[in-house]
């Protein structure tokens, strides 16, 4: 085995413990590092404003107090000094001016500061929390809480390279986890071993340095030391970053005791920074992005390593396995909703297969019920026009089948609906979000259903309107029927009349050829008397005598109208005897003005002649 070189450092102690180069100062200055008797103690008075109340923490070269200001009670402030000798060959002054104008709320903020020709000191603010370190060792971090640590860290470190310096010794026992207002704010403590950018002073951890940082604290000289950048903080982040998600069992160099046992620990880590057993839930490509971001920030040469910017954006790669997720959630989401987009279509299928079903159903039965009312409509109409009633009973009939159709819908519905209700508040994430959606497309489904009632509704209306007219219509047409049929029969009694006075007349000619002599003004002047007649049982009050026959010869007689028919006076129930009875007299026929005159022997009792014959000529 070769040779190790040993670390000269100012204290020689554990790996994890911070180192410097002490080539920097001198023999006087290295004895003086570790005499504490020119520190303040405690109820010291430090620049004459600071009352040092308890040690708050102690460091590699220095001591953290509570101080209380003498003026102002009550404030407190976490005032640290260190040995003047740590900063031989150094611009104290304007080191400290460049922390001042670090301002970034992830860094710890330089509040006062002095200097004596023992030591310097500073002061910061008290903040409420723990360190990394007390927190890992309670367990390792998850990937979200290192990325909510890391990158505001990373963040403050960079606005530290703006400024122009180097912290050099970032570890867990600097990152302090603050707590306002209950929330996390990740803040970079112990700037005291801080440089510029491009000095040749060097110090840091053994443990999370970077090769070149180490070499430069174990060269022999001046000459042998690297050049020496603001990268070296990307290593020791990215180390500190690493020992907090595998824990130190698994962390490369956890068990180094040597230089080269070391220097082995940092090619692993440039090749192979996560150990098999580590991170066991990150698999595939999230395992292997930031297996390839930690190789890019363990890269042994300084020129091929991310800057600390470039690694502050590269950190969201601790967000992959959760995009991963994120990705396999929403992909599991969408093939969930497009089964449920085919669970959709296929209950809508169902359902409207059932409605048409239903429909069908009702349909067929309505046509066979409303083909049997017609017939019987039918066959009542050919008995009677005006019964409707069969009508009026098919329609009840076809209404009460409606009803109770709507009403198995119903709770078809109702049963369907609690089914979803249920589902929404016992299924999974993914059924509730189903459910919800199909609750809302039945109840748009209702809604246009109950357009749909509304529509037939007021269908049904107009149809009632419409029928109330034509049985308006209907009736006044009955009506003026009726009122015919009346005309008709008053017609008919009047023609009926006529026929039996027609039949009474040709029972009783001669009577009415009597009456025709006598009546008409154009019968026969030649003064012949008629033939004998038969004396009547009785005269006619019907009829009076004509009083042509007392006119003289030469005046014409009046115009009479035509004979009225009289009804006819029954003859005597008494038979007449033979001394009344007329002989036969031959058929005569009389001519006047163009018409005739039939006589016939009367042989049976007629009407009643007039009373006044003697004045026939």
């Amino acid at each position: 085995m070769t040779d190790t070189p040993s670390f000269r450092s100012t204290i020689t102690q554990a790996l994890a413990d911070t180192v410097m180069d002490e080539s920097a100062r001198g023999a006087a200055g290295a004895r003086a590092a570790g005499d504490a008797s020119k520190l303040p103690d405690e109820g010291d008075l430090v620049g004459g404003l600071y009352r040092l109340v308890r040690v708050l923490g102690k460091g590699a070269f220095g001591k953290v107090y509570v101080a209380e200001r003498i003026d102002v009670p009550e404030h407190q402030v976490a005032l640290k000094v260190m040995p003047r000798e740590m900063y031989s060959g150094r611009n104290v002054e304007r080191e400290l001016v460049m922390l001042a104008a670090a301002g970034h709320p992830n860094i710890v903020q330089l509040k006062d500061h002095g200097s004596t020709g023992a030591y310097v000191w500073f002061t910061t603010p008290v903040y409420e929390g723990e360190t990394l370190a007390a927190r890992l060792s309670r367990g390792t971090l998850t990937l979200h809480e290192a990325y909510e640590i890391f990158v505001p860290i990373a963040r403050g470190i960079e606005a530290l390279h703006r400024a122009g310096l180097r912290h050099q010794d970032l570890k867990p026992e600097n990152i302090f986890l603050a707590q306002f207002a209950g929330r996390l704010h990740p803040i970079i403590l112990d700037l005291g071993v801080a440089a510029e950018r491009s000095a040749s002073f060097v110090a840091g951890t053994i443990l999370y340095a970077s090769p070149e940082q180490i070499r430069a604290l174990t060269a022999e000289s001046e000459d042998e030391k690297p050049p020496l950048n603001e990268k070296m903080d990307t290593y020791c982040l990215a180390a500190t970053l690493l020992l907090a998600l595998v824990g130190p069992k698994l962390f490369p160099g956890s068990n180094a005791g040597t230089y080269d046992e070391m220097a082995e620990a940092q090619r692993v880590r440039a090749t192979r920074p996560l150990h098999a057993d580590a991170l066991p839930d990150l698999q595939g490509e999230p395992r292997q992005m930031l297996s390839d971001a930690f190789c890019e920030w363990f890269a042994l040469d300084a020129t091929e390593r991310a800057s600390i910017t470039e690694m502050a954006e590269h950190l969201d790669v601790l967000l992959e396995k959760e995009r991963a997720e994120a990705r396999a959630e929403r992909q599991r989401i969408l093939k969930q909703k497009s089964n449920l987009q085919r669970t959709r279509l296929a209950v809508g299928a169902l359902v409207v297969m059932g409605i048409a079903l239903l429909g069908v159903a009702w349909s067929k039965r309505q046509t066979l019920r409303l083909a049997s009312a017609l017939a019987q409509a039918k066959a009542d109409e050919a008995a009677s026009f005006d019964k409707l009633e069969t009508c009026v009973a098919a329609h009840r009939m076809t209404l009460e089948d409606v009803r109770q159709c709507r009403e198995q819908s119903q709770r078809c519905q109702e049963d369907f609906k609690k089914t979803l209700e249920d589902m929404s508040r016992t299924g999974t994430n993914s059924q509730r979000s189903c459910a919800n959606d199909v609750l809302l497309y039945t109840s748009r489904l209702r809604a246009c259903e109950d357009d749909a009632a509304a529509a037939k509704k007021q269908c049904a209306a107009e149809r009632d309107r419409i029928t109330a007219e034509a049985a308006s219509a209907r009736g006044d047409c009955e009506a003026e029927r009726d009122q015919c049929k009346h005309d008709a029969a008053a017609q008919s009694a009047t023609v009926s009349e006529l026929i039996g006075e027609l039949e009474q007349c040709k029972s009783n000619p001669a009577g009415s050829s009597k009456g025709s002599s006598e009546d008409n003004p154009y019968a026969d002047p030649s003064g012949q008397p008629p033939a004998p007649r038969p004396s009547a049982s009785a005269p006619s009050p019907a009829r009076p005598a004509p009083a042509s026959s007392a006119l003289p010869p030469s005046t014409p007689p009046p115009m009479l109208s035509a004979p009225t028919l009289a009804p006819t006076t029954p003859a005597s129930t008494t038979a007449p005897t033979a001394a009344e009875t007329p002989a036969p007299v031959p058929t005569a026929t009389t001519k006047a003005g163009g018409a005739s005159s039939l006589a016939q022997p009367n042989t049976r009792t007629e009407e009643t002649q007039p009373e006044d014959t003697a004045s026939r000529p």
